[in-house]
């Protein structure tokens, strides 16, 4: 299972946001080729931002879950005045993949995020 959201509901243009996502093996089996998969970091007008560069924004391997057994990756993102223009909404979606002896799993998770001006 792949929980993911950000620190905060809500930020101001010149904020840093993090993503963090957590993976959970809740098969009581363990998981191996277990990967973390970010998808798109968009805003409101659709234009693909990137996270910051301490962040990878590339596949994440975790490798092995033991059963019941638990990891997390953060993506952190500097939020730009850009980002406030229409509606200001910060969406990043969030993709893991893993496999035990008898099949393989997939989960993927969206976080959104409000952007207001800096008043």
């Amino acid at each position: 299972m792949l929980m993911y959201a950000a620190d905060r509901r809500m930020v101001k243009p010149g904020e840093t946001v993090v993503f963090t996502a957590w993976i959970i093996n809740e098969t009581g089996r363990r998981l191996t080729g277990v990967q973390l998969i970010p998808g798109s970091l968009t805003n409101e007008a659709l234009e693909v931002l990137q996270f910051l560069p301490l962040s990878r924004r590339d596949v994440q391997p975790i490798g092995r879950l033991g059963r019941f057994e638990t990891a997390y990756r953060s993506f952190s993102y500097l939020v730009t005045a850009r980002d406030q223009v229409h509606s200001g909404e910060l969406l990043s979606s969030m993709r893991v993949t893993g496999r035990s002896r008898f099949r393989e799993f997939h989960d993927q998770q969206d976080a959104l995020i409000a952007v207001r001006d800096r008043g």
